[in-house]
């Protein structure tokens, strides 16, 4: 993705949800509001708002 404006919102986690998103961006060295984003987009595509990107061969 490109550079882009955004909007910073606000979510509320589970304590024990919090703690496994943030041993998951260490172990992937992947910052939080990548994997934040990723997960937004993930529902998008689920519910069919978003369509999944192009695969390429």
């Amino acid at each position: 993705m490109g550079k882009t404006k955004r909007s910073v919102e606000v979510a509320y986690l589970d304590p024990d949800k919090l703690e496994l998103l943030k041993r998951l961006a260490v172990h992937t060295r992947i910052p939080r509001a990548v994997l934040m984003r990723e997960a937004v987009d993930d529902l998008l595509i689920k519910h069919g708002i978003l369509k999944p990107p192009k695969r390429t061969p």
